[in-house]
């Protein structure tokens, strides 16, 4: 077989604990061998809705973080060519806008810098520029030259670079805090383009020369630089943020003047499409988004949206670092009475297991396990083996028993099991899923395909299974069932059928990977795990199979090859379950295995390392 090693050349990294903060890296694969599991980081980005502004704005200027972010200027409509530019401004806390400070100067298309209690603003067809502290705008010194069609900007309030804007200029001006100076011209005249960083290592990417451009520009305080192409090429994006080396944009317009949902992420050598998209497509949103040089969280709010109208619309920026830790079987405490051909029901740290068959002796003993160790309870009221049932360690279900077939029915109240009125059809080797007071049992000895309901008193007839099987696994609810597996009685071959079932009748569902009897499953009908078992080979006895609603597939193996065991019959392929007890092939086994799902924990966004 081949190895992680073999494949990459690579081994996989032994750590006693996870990995997290700088340490953390996107992509790394490690074994914790504290809690025994395999584990990987992966970044997860996501654009979701939030809360629209107060007012829609189309080239409104944005700072800040995404928990405190500022917006200000922009219009609302164009009137007799005439852009409406406004003077308010918003503040946003992550849930809601409210109004802030009113600007001095009304813009549209400016640039804006900083954050939203120390926020510079300026440009927007002006040689205006503006201060704000958090509550209220202050008058500062002017720019050199008035511009429009916000050009590439970024930086902070007391270290800011506004290089661009139209018509067609190739300007370049700092900001020291206090006063304005011409710098280096661009390379060529840009407007409508892109920026992120800092003064002394800022980038400058797509906009308007001559043509739509995809040029990138990096700066380090005196100097640009050509460092190459975006992967796309567009102006006005709605939202772009991030540092020199890792920079994200949204949004913007085609060259045929498309607004684009689409993103691109720059990783300072190179662009790659984003792997989220703006919900709505839109363009002028101005300056750089909210987010500033954050490189795991962003805003977008407000823009021009097709055919040509003003949006209030905010959507908000993550990528979260996920720990994915793999499904994994570990052992667990002995029951105290090795056998086989019992059964159970209830959690990993709830279990409850009943009857069985020693040879020749015929169980009758119940035991609860707390997740760490099994004791003996009240014994059932009728010994038997192959019981079918299903239930909690509260309130338990046991029918149907051998051998002879019986319609003997019991339940548990979690300290003795009590007499209940029969099965309709005596049996064993059935297949069952649900709880105590709405159970469904069908199928087992006799060639039976009689589905019957349990509603806390009483049995009545269901919908038939679709064929004659035995040992037969089940999972779900009244309503919402799964059967599987077994063997049948037609082929007299183990069966890899599945049906699902609606509370009235069956419906066939996709085969399982392996043919398989005498397995146990845990879950529901949309998230099932059925493990060990007899198939077709010792080598597949270990093999677990997940369904997930739709198709069925391979999981990671148990430890310990048996079948006719007894599990829990909650938590499903991405929880916990266990397995206890069943037949080896030699002598009963009091063996228990617990069982733990894949898990995916979405951490506090972090910064990635894409090296």
């Amino acid at each position: 077989m081949s190895t992680y090693e073999t494949l990459k050349g690579l081994k996989v990294k032994f750590l006693s604990a996870d990995t997290s903060g700088s340490r953390l890296q996107e992509g790394e694969l490690f074994y914790n061998s504290s809690d025994f599991n395999l584990k990987s980081h992966v970044a997860v980005e996501a654009w979701s809705s939030g809360s629209n502004l107060v007012n829609a704005k189309i080239a409104n200027g944005n700072v800040g973080i995404q928990t405190a972010a500022l917006s200000c200027g922009g219009f609302t409509s164009v009137p007799d060519g005439n852009p409406d530019r406004k003077t308010d401004s918003e503040e946003y806390n992550g849930v809601g806008w409210t109004a802030g400070g009113v600007m001095n100067t009304a813009k549209s298309s400016g640039v804006t810098y900083g954050t939203q209690t120390a926020a510079l603003a300026a440009q927007g067809e002006t040689v205006n520029s503006e201060e704000y502290n958090g509550t209220a705008w202050t008058e500062g010194n002017n720019m050199g030259t008035a511009r429009g069609e916000n050009g590439i900007q970024f930086g902070i309030q007391t270290a800011a670079v506004a290089a661009g804007g139209s018509p067609n200029k190739a300007l370049v001006e700092e900001y020291d805090g206090t006063s304005w100076s011409e710098v280096n011209n661009l390379p060529a005249a840009n407007f409508g383009g892109h920026g992120a960083g800092t003064l002394t290592a800022g980038l400058g990417f797509g906009g308007y020369t001559t043509a739509t451009v995809g040029e990138t520009l990096s700066y380090d305080g005196t100097n640009w630089t050509d460092v190459g192409n975006m992967n796309l090429v567009r102006r006005n994006g709605t939202a772009n943020f991030g540092t020199a080396s890792l920079a994200y944009v949204f949004g913007g317009i085609t060259p045929a003047g498309n607004r684009q949902t689409t993103g691109a992420v720059y990783d300072g050598s190179a662009w790659a499409a984003a792997s989220a998209s703006l919900g709505l497509g839109r363009q002028h949103n101005g300056g750089i988004g909210a987010g500033g040089s954050s490189t795991t969280s962003g805003l977008a709010c407000g823009g021009n949206v097709a055919p040509n109208n003003s949006t209030g619309a905010t959507e908000e920026f993550n990528i979260s670092t996920s720990t994915v830790t793999g499904a994994a079987w570990a052992s667990g405490g002995n029951i105290n009475t090795a056998r086989r051909a019992l059964w159970g029901g209830g959690t990993q740290t709830a279990g409850l297991i009943w009857g069985g068959y020693i040879g020749p002796v015929v169980e009758n003993k119940t035991e609860e396990y707390n997740g760490t160790s099994w004791s003996e309870q009240n014994n059932l009221n009728t010994a038997g083996y192959h019981i079918c049932g299903t239930g909690t360690q509260t309130a338990g279900l046991a029918f149907g028993r051998g051998q002879p077939p019986s319609a003997n029915t019991e339940e548990y109240d979690g300290t003795s099991w009590s007499e209940q009125n029969n099965l309709g059809t005596s049996r064993y080797i059935m297949s069952g899923f649900g709880i105590q007071t709405a159970a469904v049992g069908y199928g087992g000895s006799g060639d039976s395909v009689a589905t019957e309901h349990y509603d806390g008193s009483s049995w009545t007839a269901g919908g038939n299974y679709p064929e004659a099987i035995y040992a037969g696994a089940a999972v779900g609810t009244e309503s919402a069932g799964l059967g599987h597996g077994g063997y049948s009685e037609a082929d007299r071959a183990n069966t890899a059928e599945a049906n699902e079932y609606n509370g009235t009748a069956w419906t066939a569902a996709n085969a399982m990977v392996i043919a398989k009897q005498a397995t146990f499953t845990s879950g529901s009908q949309t998230d099932a795990i059925t493990f060990l078992g007899a198939g077709p080979a010792a080598a597949t006895a270990v093999v677990s199979q997940r369904y997930d609603g739709t198709s069925w597939s391979t999981s990671v193996n148990a430890a310990t090859a048996r079948y006719s065991q007894a599990g829990s019959s909650t938590g499903g392929a991405t929880g916990t379950a266990f397995a206890a007890g069943g037949f080896p092939g030699s002598a009963n086994s009091n063996l228990t295995e617990e069982f733990t799902g894949e898990t995916v924990v979405v951490n506090a966004a972090k910064t990635i390392d894409f090296d």
